[in-house]
């Protein structure tokens, strides 16, 4: 479908001559809200003044809501020729990006037709890709090459608490623990801990069995030093 608007019926159906217009933009993308610059340059052919026309369309031109979010941009300008015949001219044509999401993803295509001042011609087709603003969460085309690889739903992030970026959780016992370190950190914190707990555990096993030892020992010696008086007495008879 042609871009609808004055003298814009066959601007984008015409063919691109072997001497065509040129036209740039000052962007390859843009988001909604910016502004984007389309420079038209051509030689004057002696008239006083000069007439562009210029149109938008999105992609193909097929899908006529998206057309109609741009066709307004749609214009035709007439402006002075400076300088003798064959001297180069420029004409600027410049939008405002749409801020409606449903362009993410897609291209505004602008093509300028010169119809007088110049040899009529046409310019070659100018696309500007449309992406998410910076940090804005993506609606569509996730994965893409739109702007929105690192917003898509459900990819997760990074959180800052304090200044810090919390990555990774670790679970000790059911509960989970959030940490900034690396994961071998917190294992090695762990495995010292429990070195510690089972080396007071042997430290403290022997102070608790040294009395009953002692006990022990005295009730033998007490045995002994019985017995050794009843072998006393016995040589002795």
């Amino acid at each position: 479908m042609a871009a609808s608007g004055p003298h814009c019926a066959g601007v984008f159906k015409g063919k691109t001559p072997n001497n065509p217009i040129t036209k740039t933009a000052d962007r390859t993308q843009a988001y909604g809200g910016q502004i984007v610059t389309f420079t038209v340059s051509f030689k004057s052919t002696g008239p006083a003044k000069n007439v562009v026309t210029d149109c938008y369309r999105v992609d193909g031109g097929l899908n006529s809501t998206l057309n109609a979010l741009v066709t307004g941009f749609n214009k035709t300008t007439t402006t002075d020729n400076v300088g003798p015949k064959g001297t180069l001219q420029q004409v600027q044509f410049s939008i405002e990006i749409p801020t409606d999401p449903s362009l993410i993803g897609h291209s505004i295509v602008d093509r300028a037709k010169a119809t007088k001042g110049s040899v009529e011609s046409r310019s070659d087709n100018v696309s500007v890709s449309i992406v998410a603003p910076p940090g804005a969460p993506c609606t569509s085309n996730c994965g893409g090459s739109t702007g929105c690889t690192s917003n898509c739903p459900g990819t997760p992030g990074p959180t800052t608490v304090q200044g810090k970026q919390i990555h990774k959780k670790t679970v000790v016992k059911g509960a989970q623990l959030a940490h900034t370190g690396p994961v071998s950190a917190k294992a090695a914190f762990f495995g010292s801990l429990m070195i510690m707990v089972g080396l007071v555990t042997r430290i403290r096993r022997p102070q608790t069995a040294s009395p009953m030892v002692a006990t022990a020992d005295n009730s033998g010696s007490s045995y002994l030093a019985r017995y050794d008086s009843y072998l006393r007495a016995a040589l002795k008879r």
